[in-house]
């Protein structure tokens, strides 16, 4: 089978047949979607469509959540309920129904084009957090509504072509899908050393660059307090403690799941380029592995991007509490950003 089509690291069908003749070999060792393994991506695929969900409910009923943060938010939201919407029914008709490659080409250009669009997303949502925090008294002018919607549309533009590309290839030639020849393998193995250095290893670079910064201007607005409350005799807050370890956790937590559930799919894709082999050298435990690992930053994105913020959590409790908190809400929301302005205003008067 192709490159295109699902391959050994991308869910190849060929994968998923009979047991061996001999009838020596167990059915679930040969079969990569075993029954348990279904019922899993079926409830890790209901967790995403339920979470991504509320997160786009929540942005069309409270109009105050329609900041240009938030939109790049929603966008994150709606690519991963689009993943856990088509991805998994996408893979199980590939994998265990006489179907057309097409169907089979469609679900390895999905999985593909989910996995770039959540990178890029995450990617655009920690350049516009960087703006805001290393360069706050420039956010609005730099960050505007019409810039805001262009990356938008690039994120989703460059996931799509990014996705689709390979396709063009065999058009361009006229090539049957499914040939292969000594032209369409360098290309192949270009394309997945491509994937690897420009959606894994570069944003990754990037993303670890920025909350590194972020997470070092954090440590020192926080120094800086704790110098002031010792000089005036102030008791620190208790929760300001636990806002700041929060707040650095998921920091952390967001770069572990970025490096730790990415790595190894587009590993899976350059490695299955470079295989000159179409048989794959992948043991099934790990290619079973590599699938519910794809489907966990799409279920934790809604927690750790948008939910982690307060005011999607202060909407949330308002819609399932019932009560009419937006005036304490705006209240909170309008000290929070004073405080944060004084402290970036003291923190460069410092640096001066």
């Amino acid at each position: 089978m192709s490159h295109v089509s699902p391959s050994p690291s991308e869910y190849n069908s060929s994968l998923v047949g009979n047991a061996s003749t001999n009838g020596t070999e167990p059915e679930n060792e040969s079969k990569l979607l075993t029954s348990p393994l279904i019922i899993l991506m079926s409830f890790m695929c209901l967790l995403i469509v339920s979470e991504n969900g509320l997160i786009i409910f929540l942005m069309y009923r409270k109009k105050i959540l329609r900041t240009l943060t938030n939109m790049f938010l929603t966008s994150l939201a709606l690519s991963d309920l689009t993943s856990g919407l088509a991805r998994m029914p996408l893979l199980f008709i590939c994998m265990e129904m006489d179907v057309s490659i097409i169907v089979c080409v469609a679900s390895t250009v999905f999985n593909r084009f989910t996995a770039i669009s959540s990178v890029c997303h995450v990617l655009l949502i920690a350049a516009d957090r960087y703006i805001f925090i290393v360069h706050d008294m420039k956010y609005r002018a730099f960050v505007t509504k019409r810039r805001a919607v262009v990356a938008t549309i690039a994120v989703w533009l460059i996931s799509i072509l990014a996705s689709v590309v390979q396709l063009s290839w065999y058009i361009f030639h006229g090539l049957e899908i499914g040939d292969r020849n000594a032209l369409m393998d360098d290309l192949n193995k270009q394309y997945g050393f491509a994937c690897i250095v420009l959606f894994f290893a570069g944003p990754f670079l990037l993303i670890f660059y920025i909350y590194g910064r972020i997470f070092y201007i954090s440590y020192k607005l926080n120094q800086n307090d704790r110098k002031r409350i010792r000089t005036y005799n102030y008791k620190q807050p208790s929760g300001s403690l636990r806002h700041e370890w929060r707040g650095r956790s998921v920091l952390l937590i967001t770069l572990i799941i970025f490096g730790g559930c990415w790595l190894p799919y587009f590993f899976t894709v350059l490695h299955d380029h470079m295989s000159s082999s179409e048989d794959s050298t992948i043991p099934i435990w790990s290619q079973r592995l590599q699938i519910c690992l794809g489907f966990i930053p799409m279920m934790l994105n809604p927690i750790l991007c948008t939910l982690a913020k307060k005011d999607f959590r202060h909407a949330l409790k308002e819609i399932v509490i019932g009560r009419n908190s937006l005036r304490h809400f705006n209240q909170d929301i309008s000290l929070q950003t004073t405080r944060e302005r004084f402290r970036t205003i003291d923190s460069e008067s410092e640096r001066n």
